[in-house]
């Protein structure tokens, strides 16, 4: 009688190992290898917008810069920082802000240069620092009486787009070369001025909580796509239709945005109240942070003993797939 040969049971696969996670991409900071303005256009940059080449020029080598003032009851400050990818790149920043108080008020700008145009960081840094200054002219330092500001808003516009313009043809650049947004406030006289041509936010929150947004954002059928830049035919046009005027009544804050702060807090109308408020308190564990944002400063910014550091350092936070340059100014009644 033969043994019965039993084949042995299949071996078990071996156990499939556990797929890594995929490594964090490792972002650089790599300082910008060509000047902020080709030295041969220094000149006709200085021609068309005296002190600008010094202030923004020294500006432009740090990862991220602001300035504060105060002026009638408000203070203001402004941070801009350069996003990763541009800091990866060894790019400018292509953002730009700036603001300027007087006597009853202030102006501030913020700006966000295309990112298909060569020299829109010049074409940003034009539009932010031609527009507040001729405000200031124009409202003759705030002596002016407070119906003057609907003009002063108008006129400085036109200055913005016949500057840029006067840079295009001095230097042989095409106008798309300089192409940028801009969102502007100011306060004059117990009177707000708004206007903006292409994307950001601007928000104005009145006492008791109650916020407005002056504007929507100036975008094309698909997302990111921006309608008009400056200066561009036509866009002079709709940044000067966009003059909207109301007197400062209850209002408590005023916070103008690029788009590369908008996006992160997307859907910006509903996240501005956490904004602010984060802005003011800082990061509580109840805040109502968009989805996967992580913070950077979890403390107050516009109490702290810099608040222009604290800004700067705020706009560090991280969101996955956000990594554009980032420029932001609050105003607020001390």
């Amino acid at each position: 009688m033969h043994d019965e040969v039993i084949d042995p049971a299949p071996a078990s696969p071996p156990p499939v190992a556990a797929a890594e996670p995929p490594p964090r991409p490792v972002w650089n900071s790599v300082a910008p290898s060509a000047p902020w303005c080709p030295d041969e256009w220094r000149a006709h940059l200085d021609a068309v917008a005296p002190g600008l080449f010094t202030s923004a020029s020294a500006a432009s080598v740090h990862e991220a810069t602001g300035s504060r003032t105060a002026a009638d009851g408000w203070a203001l400050v402004l941070g801009s920082r350069r996003g990763r990818l541009h800091a990866h790149r060894g790019a400018h920043r292509e953002d730009a802000g700036h603001l300027v108080h007087f006597t009853n008020g202030w102006c501030t700008a913020v700006a966000d240069g295309a990112g298909s145009a060569t020299y829109s960081r010049l074409g940003s840094a034009l539009a932010t620092f031609t527009f507040t200054h001729e405000v200031r002219e124009a409202l003759q330092h705030g002596r002016a009486p407070a119906a003057a500001l609907d003009l002063a808003m108008q006129h400085a516009a036109v200055a913005v787009d016949a500057r840029q313009r006067a840079f295009a043809a001095r230097t042989g650049l095409a106008l798309r070369d300089l192409r940028t947004t801009l969102l502007v406030a100011t306060l004059h006289a117990g009177r707000l001025a708004f206007m903006q041509v292409g994307d950001g936010a601007m928000v104005v929150r009145h006492r008791g909580g109650a916020l407005s947004h002056p504007f929507a954002a100036a975008t094309g059928d698909f997302s990111g796509e921006v309608a008009h830049f400056l200066p561009d035919d036509g866009a002079l046009a709709v940044l000067q239709s966009s003059l909207t005027t109301a007197d400062v009544g209850e209002t408590d804050v005023v916070l103008l945005a690029t788009d590369g702060v908008e996006d992160p807090w997307y859907p910006f109308t509903r996240h501005a109240v956490a904004l602010i408020d984060t802005l003011r308190a800082g990061v509580r564990d109840d805040s109502a942070l968009p989805a996967s944002l992580v913070p950077s400063w979890r403390d107050g910014v516009l109490e702290a003993a810099d608040p222009v550091h604290a800004l700067t350092e705020w706009l560090a936070f991280e969101k996955r797939g956000e990594n554009d340059d980032r420029t932001l100014c609050v105003a607020h009644v001390r």
